[in-house]
């Protein structure tokens, strides 16, 4: 779809048929045609982002942001480590934290209440979190594990309850990102092995359904579902510097959920 950028880490929907994508220091917009619009520039390693009600809010340095695209304004939320992002129904923040820090104890899932000003650090005990994905019925969130290739699902009403649903074979696969259609079929970024997979989580059953896609560090770090000329797509940022769409075969539902 296009290229050049800078170490894509994320992507999000801009509603218009194009995204936002997160890089090592700026959030660009990308549009349908694939023309590069600059957006935020000197960010401390922007990663996860989610768009509601024309804000974006993303995550960079030591906390949550957020970015008017109307106006252009930007304004801190709150602090909050954070790697991956996900806007709940409610309002609520969920944010991962990848674990990587040799050492440090694990802060699971994080969730910020914004009514109430409060962040909850180990709301869901996680051993390690990438990605975050909501379930099409608004009960479960999942995340993956970058070391283990676990797939996790967590349970809103029950985040202590977390459980395993599915493993990605392979020495290291290294997942990354995910996303959900409303079919309830997850899509998972394995970066280091350069490849997508469809998960059911249902029954375990993983499948790759992309390869090749410059495995190694500059493997894929993040999908999407977002429109394309023929219905839906799945899209990935590549830390090549490009953004790629993946084009379902026929039948395949891959509507996104609805929030």
């Amino acid at each position: 779809m296009t290229s050049g950028l800078d170490e894509p880490e994320n992507l999000e929907p801009d509603g218009a048929g194009g995204f936002f994508v997160s890089g090592a220091s700026s959030i660009v917009n990308v549009d349908a045609d694939g023309h590069v619009d600059p957006g935020l520039d000197n960010l401390a390693a922007p990663r996860g982002m989610q768009l509601h009600d024309g804000i974006l809010y993303f995550v960079a340095g030591p906390g949550l942001s957020q970015f008017d695209t109307r106006t252009g304004e930007v304004s801190a939320v709150t602090d909050m480590a954070a790697h991956g992002l996900l806007r709940l129904p409610n309002g609520d923040f969920l944010t991962t934290d990848v674990g990587t820090d040799i050492g440090s104890p694990s802060r699971g899932l994080t969730r910020y209440d914004p009514t109430a000003g409060d962040v909850e650090q180990n709301w869901s005990p996680v051993p390690r979190s990438e990605g975050l994905a909501l379930s099409p019925d608004h009960s479960r969130v999942y995340t993956d594990d970058l070391f283990t290739g676990q797939v996790i699902e967590v349970p809103l009403e029950a985040p202590d309850d977390w459980s395993v649903v599915a493993t990605v074979p392979g020495f290291f696969p290294g997942l990354d990102d995910l996303t959900m259609s409303d079919a309830g079929t997850l899509y998972v970024a394995a970066h280091v092995e350069g490849s997508v997979y469809s998960i059911d989580p249902r029954t375990g059953t993983t499948c790759v359904i992309a390869a090749g896609i410059s495995p190694g560090w500059t493997g894929p770090s993040s999908v999407r579902i977002g429109p394309s000329a023929n219905g839906w797509s799945l899209y990935a940022t590549v830390f090549d510097g490009t953004l790629r769409r993946l084009t379902p075969p026929p039948g395949v539902d891959l509507a996104p959920v609805r929030s």
